[in-house]
């Protein structure tokens, strides 16, 4: 790792030798005085006069090389922390919208599952401050709001705007969760991986779908976490026997799940308070030790350069209210 710095221009650097004329002697400095013979050795006249040029030499230096541009190059960072690599998937279609836990038409009071979803994540994102993660949304098609990163705060904006307009209205979700496993494919990680997908329903996948979900989820060592928002109390128990005839679509997406040999959870939750349960309960799990890279992006240096030519400025101007410029 290379740390000396770079520079955006740096033909001018070909202007340093212009730094040395503050050095040089200059007539209009001396006063005219018959003799100095019987005068003591001004000390303090000499000394402020070094620091004079100096300052005034070190100013120049700092406006050149700051107008050059220096800045420390890009680079890979080794980091070591605890966390893991974690992709929302998160269902925006338009049911999303509706109360959560209603017991029917005529009583819609309440949070949206939408809400509710956002609170939790946004606390699992505070909670999980060396992951590395990514958020996806999925309704009509999939839509990848914000790729894998270590800047949280982005990713709360994006969980944020999810509350922006009104929800799809369609629900493709081995769309969402193909463009999901896909984001996982040729990306470095010696930690934990995982896919936490966020919806109220469900989808019957045909051969085809399901192969490619279970060789992606596989080939990428993803953990699958589904957690399920039940609407009201006539949405299906996951967990409940059914016989495979009259199964929902969620619950055949459940047993669908179950079968995969890669981990898998399912939540249910019925309320805001089980939705934060199910993502303390992942938060838990995934915390793991994990090796990662970081790339760091250039950084610009030329700030410092011009603050410091700024307080040597600073010192020229206060020397010369106490230079002594004609006799009296």
């Amino acid at each position: 790792m290379s740390f000396l710095p770079d520079f955006s221009l740096p033909w001018l650097l070909a202007l340093l030798p212009l730094a040395l004329l503050p050095l040089l002697p200059r007539r209009g400095d001396a006063l005219v005085f018959p003799s100095l013979a019987w005068l003591p050795a001004d000390r303090l006249g000499c000394w402020m006069g070094w620091i004079a040029q100096g300052g005034a030499v070190i100013a120049m230096l700092a406006i050149i090389v700051g107008l050059a541009g220096p800045g420390r190059p890009h680079r890979q960072v080794l980091r070591t922390g605890s966390g893991a690599q974690i992709l929302i998937l998160m269902d925006r279609s338009a049911s999303m919208d509706e109360t959560m836990n209603s017991k029917g038409v005529g009583a819609p009071v309440g949070e949206s599952k939408s809400h509710v979803a956002r609170a939790s994540l946004t606390q699992f994102v505070a909670q999980r401050p060396h992951d590395q993660l990514a958020f996806m949304m999925f309704g009509t098609s999939a839509l990848l709001v914000m790729p894998f990163t270590y800047d949280h705060p982005v990713i709360d904006a994006a969980i944020a705007g999810t509350a922006v307009g009104r929800g799809m209205p369609d629900t493709q979700l081995d769309r969402g969760l193909l463009t999901a496993i896909g984001e996982f494919d040729g990306r470095h990680s010696s930690g934990r991986r995982a896919i936490v997908l966020v919806s109220d329903g469900g989808a019957r996948l045909d051969e085809r779908v399901q192969r490619l979900v279970r060789d992606g989820l596989l080939r990428d060592q993803i953990a699958l976490y589904f957690i399920y928002l039940r609407s009201s109390v006539y949405s299906p128990d996951l967990n409940a026997a059914a016989p495979a005839s009259g199964a929902s679509a969620e619950a055949e997406l459940h047993r669908y799940f179950s079968s995969l040999s890669t981990p898998y959870r399912l939540f249910q939750a019925g309320n805001a308070k089980a939705m934060k349960d199910a993502m303390a309960e992942i938060n838990r799990q995934q915390n793991a030790r994990t090796t990662f890279v970081e790339h760091v992006p250039r950084q610009d240096l030329s700030p410092y350069c011009f603050a410091v030519a700024l307080a040597a400025c600073a010192l020229l101007v206060l020397l010369r209210v106490f230079q002594v410029r004609g006799w009296s």
